[in-house]
């Protein structure tokens, strides 16, 4: 009877062993499992699930650019525009508002699902407002802007992500008439707006800001023929008024009557080319043509003072002296200063 009771105390001794070893596995089970659902959890962020939901990768193939009017300040364009969002109700080419265009139009739209995805396109056609600047006319740069923003939602419910990649141009379909495309680009800002358009939901007084899908083209003028058509007839002005300097004579009122002739024809010649060269008829401040023509009127006019000067000192026999030095250091230095005023001019607009 004394060896029953000890197997079985070795028995009843044995049983909470194995217990607490498997208590340990299914433990070590556990939280195992516990931290593969935190990695799990750590790499599957919800809030950038939240954000890829209110987001839409857009872009846009731009497929003709023409009517570029430099006087009520517009350029058409025609591009194909797509969306690729995460479903179909967050479709962004159904929400669309063009900020700068004064007319658009919108045709062949599309929407298909591709994987989980979908895919939506729509051309677009319109007359798009612009700032030019011509102050560098006819070496102009220009930066042509399509602005586009969701007609509903603000920034905190939906926002674009430029396609960069796949945006671009048809270079053999564009032409734009003495123009070249230098830059091309397509961006995504941020735009605010003073006021919160009455929505509820926004604090009165407070601003709004939408995401803006920005289509960017930069072109470029080297009309060479059109320069030197505007700017020859200045410069024979500047050359006539050069030789003025030359008609000397020690009884200097001999030829006073000669030079005051050829400087007044230049000045009349250089005002009347400024009137009706296209520059001067563009309502869009001082050009590169319209600065030749002031540099050149500012040196005749001064011409116009040195000859009034010698006439003024013929009759004063000691100034008379000096009359020539005068008209010597004259037309050195205003020659100087108008030849490097327009390699000046000349170089920042091809700069």
């Amino acid at each position: 009877m004394q060896i029953s009771r000890r197997r079985l105390t070795r028995k009843t001794t044995a049983h909470p062993v194995k217990a607490s070893r498997s208590y340990k596995h299914l433990a070590g089970r556990l939280l195992g499992l516990f931290g593969l659902l935190v990695l799990i959890a750590l790499a599957h962020d919800p809030q950038e699930t939240m954000a890829d939901a209110r987001t839409c990768r857009i872009g846009a193939y731009v497929t003709d650019l023409y009517d570029f009017e430099v006087s009520p300040r517009t350029v058409n364009a025609d591009f194909w525009l797509w969306a690729v969002c995460p479903h179909d109700e967050m479709d962004a080419t159904r929400r669309l508002d063009f900020v700068n265009a004064t007319q658009v139009s919108q045709s062949s739209a599309s929407l298909e699902k591709v994987g989980d995805k979908y895919w939506s396109q729509v051309k677009i056609s319109g007359t798009f407002r612009q700032e030019f600047d011509l102050s560098e006319y006819p070496f102009d740069k220009q930066n042509i802007r399509i602005l586009v923003e969701d007609s509903e939602l603000s920034d905190s419910e939906f926002s674009y992500v430029a396609d960069a990649v796949n945006s671009g141009y048809d270079p053999a379909a564009i032409q734009l008439g003495g123009f070249e495309i230098t830059k091309f680009q397509v961006k995504v800002d941020r735009h605010t707006y003073k006021t919160s358009f009455g929505d509820p939901r926004i604090t009165q007084g407070k601003s709004s800001r939408y995401s803006q899908f920005v289509i960017e083209i930069g072109i470029a003028r080297v009309d060479v023929a059109g320069f030197i058509r505007q700017a020859w007839p200045v410069y024979v002005a500047f050359l006539i008024a050069l030789i003025s300097y030359f008609i000397w004579s020690p009884e200097f009122m001999k030829v006073a009557a000669p030079r005051f002739g050829i400087l007044g024809a230049a000045l009349f010649a250089v005002v009347v080319n400024l009137r009706t060269s296209v520059s001067g008829a563009a309502p869009f401040g001082v050009t590169l043509i319209d600065q030749i023509h002031l540099i050149t009127l500012l040196y005749l006019l001064i011409g116009v003072a040195v000859t009034t000067y010698l006439v003024w000192t013929a009759n004063d026999e000691a100034r008379a002296r000096t009359a020539r030095h005068v008209n010597y250091v004259a037309v050195t230095v205003t020659t100087a200063l108008y030849l490097a005023g327009n390699a000046v001019t000349l170089a920042l607009a091809f700069t």
